[in-house]
Formats: structure tokens, sequence, C-alpha cells
């Protein structure tokens, strides 16, 4: 019961984001009693602290998993992990960008930092890539990473996202893809 409530709270977050969502809202969404929620999740800080808390260790979980699957090529790891983040940024509604920076800034400041220590991870992705001949060799994997850090920061930025034109699925996309082609060997 317990990830079931976690799993489509968060769909709900991602779509309307979680400071004027209430918990009847939360509830209706669910399939359950406002008071099977309370059961749960006393308050609705628990509950996005509980949210949170899952988000991050289904990122960590597939992270892990990418980065150990030694049977695919570091260029397809890569990939794999680039358009996980992409789609996970998709998801993701301005209004629960703006949230997370405004009502609860505790959650902005772990999930950057969170952010952060994933993508970093994938410097010995790309030092892998060199030696099979897939990233350039004339890339410096940390000071790539970091590019690619500062562009996916400011991309999930809230005040960069409430205010652009462009749609989170149009902005990753183009991170990615000029990403990977600026890092790939050309044959």
């Amino acid at each position: 019961m317990i990830e079931r409530i976690l799993e489509r709270t968060f769909l709900l977050f991602l779509s309307s984001g979680f400071a004027k969502t209430n918990t009847d809202q939360i509830a209706k969404h669910i399939g359950i009693s406002k008071r099977t929620l309370y059961k749960y999740y006393d308050t609705k800080d628990k509950l996005i602290d509980s949210v949170f808390e899952l988000m991050r260790s289904k990122v960590q979980a597939k992270f892990d998993k990418v980065l150990q699957d030694k049977a695919k090529d570091p260029i397809d790891r890569l990939k794999e992990i680039l358009f996980f983040i992409s789609d996970m940024g998709s998801k993701m509604s301005k209004t629960f960008a703006k949230d997370i920076e405004m009502v609860r800034p505790d959650l902005f400041i772990t999930m950057r930092e969170f952010r952060k220590q994933r993508i970093l991870s994938l410097a010995d992705l790309l030092r892998e890539g060199q030696k099979a001949g897939q990233i350039r060799k004339d890339v410096t994997p940390e000071l790539t990473i970091d590019i690619l850090l500062a562009a996916v920061d400011g991309i999930l930025n809230p005040t960069y996202l409430f205010q652009s034109p462009y749609s989170n699925t149009m902005a990753f996309d183009a991170i990615v893809t000029i990403f990977l082609e600026g890092v790939q060997e050309k044959y």
C-alpha cells in the first residue's frame, strides 16, 4: 500500500505540483480514503519527504544498474542514463519545479546535490568510452561532466522552467543531443 501511495502521489505532484494539492485530491488520485492516507502519513510534509526519498532511490537504482552493466558499450550506457534523466525531467511540470524551490527549498538543495553526485559519476563512463574509442580523446571527462551539470542545472532551475517558452522535454532533449554529439568520436 505504501508504494502505491508514493507512486501515485509522485505522479500527481509531477503533473500538478504539491503546494496547492491538498490531501483530499491526493487520496482521490490514489483511490483511497483520506483516513487511509493519514494512517500512513499523518502530515503532508511527511508524504512529500517520502515521495522524494522514493524518487531518489529509483534514480540511484537506475544509475547503479546502468553503470554496472558491462555487457553494454560505454556510449550506450551513457545514452541510457541521459535519456533516463531527460525522461524524468520531461514529466516534471513547471508548477512542480517552482514548488520545490519556493515551498521546500530544503528539498531543492537536497535534490540538486543528489543530481550533481549522480551526474559526476558519469566521468568514469566517459573515460571508459575513451578507452573503447567511442568518446573523443581530447575531451576532459571531469570538465565535460561539469558542463553537462551546468546545462542540466540551468534547465532544471525552476525560474528558467517557469519563464521559458520551451517545454521541459524540448529543453532536455536539446541538452542530451548537444552533449552526445559533442563527446562522441566521429567515424
